[in-house]
């Protein structure tokens, strides 16, 4: 058994980017005929998910200068990777399920089982669905000359956390 939190290796850093296998892997379960909001880009400009949810012929929007707390443009859904480190992941979770619109977000499967996670979602389980992804998720990190690297030693494994998607059972594990 680990104990994550002793373990100074395992630091959290919010500076990682989601990749395009990470959308692609999903690009069949997001609306095209809806306004997505890629709404985690607050200051991270070197993201390519506007870029490359457009790829995919997704209608999205998003601005690398929108507060997710203090901004709420008019969209369908939202489909982003929030920050791993809490209390921001908490904060961010809690404004989703008060915002009350369908999402998909890239989480640490591990958060499916912490005291925050269910009681966010206490009054609301039956809205939420879990997407499990084949291996793992790979991101990209921010490196110190201002360029991203895919990094593919991913310590964790992730899932897509859904809520109010109404997706079909045979579509919660992808292969």
């Amino acid at each position: 058994m680990a104990n994550l939190k002793d373990c100074p290796k395992f630091e959290t850093f919010d500076q990682y980017y989601t990749p395009k296998e990470a959308w692609e892997k999903i690009n069949h379960l997001i609306p095209k005929d809806k306004v997505v909001w890629e709404a985690f880009m607050l200051n991270s400009n070197q993201s390519k998910s506007i870029k490359n949810l457009k790829e995919m012929k997704v209608n999205v929007i998003g601005n690398t200068e929108w507060d997710f707390f203090k901004e709420t443009p008019d969209h369908d859904l939202v489909v982003s990777n929030p920050p791993f480190s809490n209390p921001l992941k908490t904060l961010c979770l809690k404004r989703l399920v008060h915002n009350d619109k369908p999402f998909i977000i890239i989480m640490n499967s591990m958060n499916l089982f912490s005291v925050y996670f269910n009681d966010i979602f206490k009054d609301t389980r039956e809205h939420l669905q879990v997407i499990y992804p084949k291996g793992k998720i790979h991101f990209e990190k921010l490196m110190e000359d201002g360029t991203t690297e895919l990094k593919k030693k991913t310590s964790f494994y992730c899932v897509y956390v859904a809520y109010k998607m109404k997706l079909p059972n045979d579509n919660l594990y992808l292969d």
